[in-house]
């Protein structure tokens, strides 16, 4: 499974889902390493489909948020992804998360990644796996890993949380996340020229150069390929009631050189002003049974809050 799935299916929250009302909790979404004034936070509504049956689909709005930053410099660059549902909203209370942050400076990179740890093929697995962690299971999911010129090095580990964290003890579980360091099989592996450190760096690459149509990137020991498939130009980009300028509508698909498994998605990002090379919106179907879409919501109540955090 690539870690673009892994992410996105940490946020599963499409299980028969109806949105609720928000709290009045704030979710932290931590700010990357370096000049923190420097960085872009973008925010972003999470909205899903489910298709119980194969002849229609049901859909739900507003079931949790996600937080991208970019810090870019002379000989460095920074990116996070936080997405998750908030299980104030979620009926179950259902609390599916992951981020992950890559940070390059010169020909070294690191990246952590974690996320709750689940595998759901199904709305029923997912209900048996909700019930499971109220009984007290609470796993994460931990990678680790460096990278230089000529390798990359990589752990993952499990850890057994003792409460249900949610995306606003983020810190509490990036904390025991750094502290498993030393937990899990190490990998290394020689990097051919051009290959990019991780998932972020390589879409970040993907909007910032149209014309590459294929950027190898590596994950933990493993190769992947990110190529574009299909691209318009889009003259006036409209979410909702907003409009974001010129952009670029395009379909992605990542295929592990291994053994050849594909995951596809769509993606439409700005191409002038203030939101050149950010997305706008992203859509994702890690099931056949569901859908994860994300839409640009600076302005929102939550975007306000989720900007707050890591201060």
């Amino acid at each position: 499974m690539t870690q673009a799935r892994t992410i996105f299916t940490a946020c599963v929250v499409a299980l028969a889902m109806s949105a609720q009302p928000r709290g009045d909790q704030q979710t932290e979404a931590p700010r990357p390493s370096g000049d923190a004034a420097s960085a872009e936070r973008h925010h972003y509504t999470i909205g899903a489909r489910v298709r119980p049956l194969l002849v229609f689909w049901i859909t739900r709005n507003d079931v949790g948020d996600a937080i991208v930053t970019r810090r870019r410099g002379p000989g460095e660059a920074a990116y996070s992804l936080l997405i998750g549902s908030d299980p104030n909203r979620a009926p179950l209370h259902i609390n599916r998360w992951g981020y992950i942050e890559e940070e390059i400076r010169g020909a070294e990179a690191r990246l952590l990644g974690l996320m709750t740890e689940s595998e759901e093929d199904s709305i029923q697995q997912a209900e048996a796996n909700v019930r499971s962690q109220r009984s007290g299971t609470h796993p994460f999911k931990v990678i680790q890993a460096t990278a230089d010129a000529e390798q990359a090095q990589a752990r993952v580990a499990s850890i057994n949380m003792p409460e249900d964290y949610t995306v606003r003890q983020m810190h509490v579980v990036l904390d025991m996340a750094r502290r498993a360091a030393d937990g899990g099989r190490l990998r290394t592996v020689r990097l051919p020229p051009g290959t990019r450190p991780g998932f972020l760096a390589a879409v970040s690459d993907a909007m910032r150069l149209p014309d590459l149509r294929s950027i190898p990137y590596v994950y933990y020991g493993k190769f992947y390929d990110l190529r574009r498939t299909r691209s318009r130009a889009v003259a006036n980009v409209q979410i909702g009631p907003r409009s974001y300028g010129p952009g670029i509508a395009a379909d992605f698909v990542i295929t592990n050189t291994r053994d050849g498994e594909q995951t596809k998605f769509s993606m439409t990002y700005g191409t002038a002003g203030a939101y050149a090379e950010v997305p706008l919106a992203a859509m994702y179907q890690p099931r056949w049974w569901m859908q994860i879409e994300l839409s640009i919501d600076d302005a929102s109540a939550a975007g306000a809050q989720l900007s707050e955090a890591g201060q």
